[in-house]
Order: structure tokens, then sequence, then C-alpha cells
């Protein structure tokens, strides 16, 4: 990989294309000469407020050109982005601006009231920097006035120019905390050098990419894949970005044709939601030609392909390893495999003892880095976690998988979500595949529940899709006929939606925190499954 901090990324193809259109955000079109000039004022704005190397700043914005405008102007200066979920509030919110150390914090409008609520908890002060601020007094818990700043005015500077930055490439650029599902978020630290490796290797290895294409996502700007990928990934090809505020099914493609876009980022959930919107004559007539995807679920896969007349590349990464480190070759893929390691890294799976697995044997997927800084530099103020995710060079995924013989990489399951049954290790992830592809099911989610015999019993989640309906016995019929008996659910439980992650990952914990609850209980009602099924 170059041996570049960020800042100098920026600038070499800043220079390369300067009157070229960078990002497509709404009606907004901006050049790379104009990322130049957005940079200049904006660190020149942080730098003019005390803002120096290491200061952490909390980001807590939806997609917006500000938000890349910020993170890039931080890195110029040294200092650390701490991007915040916006669905954040209360305690967890609070644990994060404590826990990060910030200075400051820049919000949307929108969301002043989650944070100001946190303000008198926290050991010291925090500047608050509002976008479109509307002059509108603030007040925290207490009825304190909290003094704010107005992001315009923050940014009125003369400066035209900057220095040209001596920041090492493990300068540590951002903190991005997990999503929490298992406790405690946990702040990951990642290099200059991490997101310009990453950025590239997506590029190049993964895509393809061409100066001539956007690149689309609808994913947020606080996590790695908007980060890394679309955006860096872009930048590293001379390319064009399309960034949405959100992700809609109903607005997807029409946003897609809107942009021009050639490649977009998707997530796995996100397939089997766009393939159960209704069929148009126009579904393949887009300008796309490829999905960069993780998790895809191999029943929608062909189906997707086919009707959007999109391929897609599959690939793994988590936030530790800066984003995607595994992807299937583009003229090679495997399905359902997540591909091979990218080159600088190396995978291996592994058992509960740490003995490398032979093909086909299921355990942890272990990653170690073949280049210093490519992926995280550790856990912020964790020591402990840290030691704990990385023995011995190599970094304990957490996930379940096994490699073929010819190296391919496939992803089971969450270690944490793997349903023991009776003995029975079952993959969550399976069960929800299958239920997923009942014609009237929009998503499912699959946990574990306490058993009065021992370990667990299955619990099955389900969303509708609008005006269906569907018997719990119909459900399990379903199950019936395409699953092991010890697979088959136990509880069936329907819900109007899940509660998720910002990347559209449902949150399992918070399932599973309910029990068996108001479930309907398949062995209470009589309804018994053959084991030879």
């Amino acid at each position: 990989m170059d041996k570049m901090n960020l800042a100098q990324f920026l600038m070499r193809r800043i220079e390369n294309t300067p009157d070229k259109v960078y990002l497509q955000f709404e009606q907004q079109r901006i050049t790379y000469e104009e990322l130049y000039n957005r940079i200049v004022k904006t660190a020149a704005g942080f730098y003019e407020m005390g803002i120096r190397k290491d200061d952490k700043v909390c980001v807590m914005l939806n997609n917006s050109p500000e938000y890349l405008n910020i993170w890039f102007g931080l890195s110029f200066l040294g200092a650390i982005l701490v991007p915040l979920n916006v669905h954040l509030k209360g305690e967890g919110l609070q644990y994060i601006l404590s826990h990060s150390d910030c200075k400051v914090i820049v919000t949307d409008k929108e969301f002043v009231k989650q944070i100001v609520s946190c303000l008198s908890f926290l050991p010291k002060q925090i500047k608050v920097i509002i976008r479109e601020h509307n002059g509108s007094i603030v007040k925290d818990e207490n009825d304190t006035e909290v003094s704010t700043i107005n992001l315009a005015e923050l940014l009125k500077t003369n400066r035209e120019h900057l220095p040209d930055p001596n920041l090492s490439q493990e300068t540590i650029n951002s903190i991005l905390y997990t999503s929490g599902t298992t406790g405690l978020p946990k702040g990951v630290m990642l290099s200059h050098a991490a997101y310009v490796n990453s950025g590239q290797a997506f590029a190049d290895r993964m895509i393809s990419a061409r100066s001539e294409d956007i690149l689309f996502t609808t994913l947020p700007l606080f996590h790695i894949n908007a980060q890394a990928h679309t955006t860096l990934g872009a930048i590293h090809s001379n390319a064009t970005i399309a960034l949405s505020k959100r992700f809609s099914a109903s607005r997807f493609w029409d946003e897609i044709r809107f942009h021009g876009a050639t490649i977009f980022n998707s997530l796995g959930s996100m397939i089997p939601i766009l393939c159960k919107q209704p069929e148009k004559e126009d579904d393949s007539h887009n300008p796309a030609r490829l999905t960069a995807c993780a998790a895809t679920p191999k029943e929608f896969w062909n189906r997707f392909e086919e009707r959007f007349g999109v391929k897609i590349v599959e690939g793994y990464g988590l936030t530790e390893t800066t984003g995607f480190c595994v992807s299937n070759p583009l003229e090679a893929n495997r399905v359902p495999s997540i591909g091979h390691p990218f080159p600088y890294i190396d995978t291996k799976v592994v058992d509960e003892n740490g003995k490398r697995l032979q093909p086909g044997e299921t355990g942890e997927i272990l990653i170690q880095p073949l280049e210093p800084h490519s992926l995280m530099e550790g856990y912020y103020k964790m020591p402990d976690k840290t030691e704990e995710a990385m023995k011995d060079g190599w970094f304990h995924t957490g996930d379940r998988g096994y490699e073929d013989e010819d190296g391919y990489l496939y992803f089971c399951d969450r270690l944490k979500q793997c349903i023991r049954r009776r003995g029975e290790n079952i993959s969550s992830w399976e069960i929800e595949k299958i239920v997923n592809d009942h014609p009237k099911v929009l998503e499912s989610a699959a946990v574990g529940v306490p058993s009065e015999v021992g370990e667990e019993d299955v619990k099955i989640y389900i969303a509708l899709k609008e005006g269906e309906s569907v018997t719990y016995e119909e459900v399990i019929k379903w199950c019936e006929e395409r699953m092991a008996y010890f697979m088959i659910p136990r509880y069936v439980q329907y819900v109007d939606s899940f509660p998720k992650t910002a990347t559209e990952r449902i949150q399992k914990f918070k399932l599973k925190e309910d029990g068996v609850g108001a479930a309907w209980d398949r062995e209470k009602a009589g309804y018994l499954v053959k084991r030879n099924v």
C-alpha cells in the first residue's frame, strides 16, 4: 500500500482531477477543487477554536457534504473523528461522549435534544456545534442554557491554503464505536494508513473501479463501509461519490438512475428487501453494473442479479479490519462464499483450542495483518479488550466459518448468535434464510431462548410484508419442509418492525432480552414435528 497519511492521499487525488465532480448529493455537484476549498475552511475553523492533533471531535450528522468536509478537515490537523450513530440517546450516547474524551460535538439540529440531555452528566464541558443553526436557545436537563456554535460561522475564514500535514501514517484518524450488541460499545481506533489501504484495496481488488464510475451508497457515514469503501474507494479512483441520506427500498432504484450510479455498496439484508418490492418492467433498466455486498442470502443471490441486472460481489469485513478484507474474485464468484483474503492479510479457521482446522471443518475465523497498521490499532482505553481480541498477532473475529479446498472462506454465524439446542449447534443465519424465502415474509430474526430442559430453544421473530397474514402453523410447515427437525423454531412471534443499527443489522440482543415473551409455542399448541423431516 502507499505509505501516506489520509491528507496526502486526498491532496494527490485533488491535484489529479481538480475540475471533476467528486460528490453528488441531492441536487449538489461538488468538484475535487471545491472539496479542497471546503477542507481548508473546515480545518482552519477547527484550528482557530483550539482543535489540535489527537483531539477528539464527535460528529452526529446525517449523511451530507459537511460530514465529509469535517472528516477530511480534521485529518489535515491530525485530530480524531468520532462518528456517532444518529439513533443514540440516553445512557448509550452519554457513555460514548464521556468515554471518547471529545472536546467538541458537531450535530444536526434534530439531534440537539438528545445530546444536551446528556451534557449535565458529563465530567467536562463539551462545545456543541450545530449545522444550520436557527439561533434558538438550547437548554440542558437542568434548564441551563447551553452555549452553541453555528457551523457556518465557524467556517468563515480567509485562509486559502493548508500546510503540508506532517503526520505519520500510523496516526489515529478515527475512533468508531461498535454497535454494542453484546455489551458496552468498544472504540475501534483506525489509523490514516488503515483508511488509505482499505480504500485502495476495495477499489482495485474488489470492484475494479474506474475514473468514470459513480459509486453510490445509502449507508451512513458513521459506518466504516460508507467511509472506507464508497468514499475513499471513489476518491482513490478519481471517480465520483453519489451520497444518499438513508436507505429507502421504494426510492432506491430511482436514486440509482438519478445519479447514474454504476456501483453501489449494500448489506445482505437490503438484497431480499429490494427483491420483495413489487416488480416493475424497468427493474433491469438502471446504470448499475455491480454491488459490493456482505452476508448476501444465497437464495436471493441469483434472483437479484437476474431481476435487476446487477452483479453481486460478496465480501467480508469488520470495523476492526477497516471494512472489507475478504472478497470473491470479480470473475470467480463462488456462491455463497465470502471469498479469498486480501493480499495484506492472512486468515485461518481454528477450533476452541486455537488449532487450525481442515477444509470443511467449522470454527472461528481469525485474521492476521501482513502489513503494519492495516487493521485497528486497538480499542480506545480498553487494553484488556484489545489483548483479548488480538492473540499472538491474530484478530479473533467472533465469527464462525470454514474454508474449502481452494481457500474460499464461508461465513456461518456469529459465535454468540449460535443457538445451542439439545447438543446441536444451530445457525440462526440458516434459519432466517429459509424463513425469509417465504413469499409473505419481509424479514426475520432467530434467537435462542432459555429452555426448561437446559440449553436453548429456537424462537423466530417475523415481520410480514404489508397487507399479508400467515398462521403460526403455516410458518412451521414451511420450516418442516426446508430444514432439519432440530432447527425448526419452537416459538413464533410476529412484529411490525425490528430494532436495528443504522446499517440495517437487527439488534438481536434486544430480542433475546424478551425471552419467550408473548410468542406462540408450537409444543403447547400440540404441533409436533417429525424427527426424520
